[in-house]
């Protein structure tokens, strides 16, 4: 009996360990990609809709910190982001923060914006601007043929 009990363990050990789909697998979650804005408002009456039918508006990250904004396929701005994990306020929890850095601006001064990241995933993207009244983003994964980060 000792013998079969043996050949019982060993074969539940050889199925159960070949039995492995590749969907099993983790991923790791990045925010590098391109993404296309499907839903954003806010505001003062935090009303959410959907990007308008032939509208297109896309951030690209690259692995170097750089970014790009398109809107319908034009480049609007190519700089560089970072996504910190901080309190969102003095003594509270981490956060994860995307900064956004744009020299669109008067004088070409550079200006950092913040955005609070409320979902990363695989497929989605969530952010605000936090506070009252704040403007909410929703962005979804665009396939590996995205928009070029540098515009050329």
């Amino acid at each position: 009996m000792l013998p079969a009990l043996r050949v019982a363990v060993l074969l539940t050990i050889l199925l159960t360990s070949a039995c492995h789909r590749a969907s099993d697998v983790v991923q790791p979650i990045t925010l590098v990609g391109s993404w296309r804005l499907t839903v954003s408002g806010g505001g003062i009456t935090g009303m959410m809709s959907p990007v308008p039918a032939g509208s297109d508006y896309q951030l690209v990250f690259g692995p170097d910190s750089a970014y790009a904004r398109y809107d319908n396929g034009k480049l609007m701005e190519a700089s560089t982001y970072q996504l910190r994990s901080q309190p969102g306020y003095p003594g509270g929890p981490n956060e994860q923060i995307l900064v956004l850095k744009t020299t669109n601006t008067p004088g070409n001064q550079p200006f950092y914006y913040p955005y609070y990241v409320t979902l990363l995933t695989g497929r989605e993207l969530h952010f605000t601007t936090g506070g009252g009244c704040a403007l909410n983003s929703v962005y979804e994964r665009v396939g590996a043929a995205g928009l070029p980060i540098s515009g050329r």
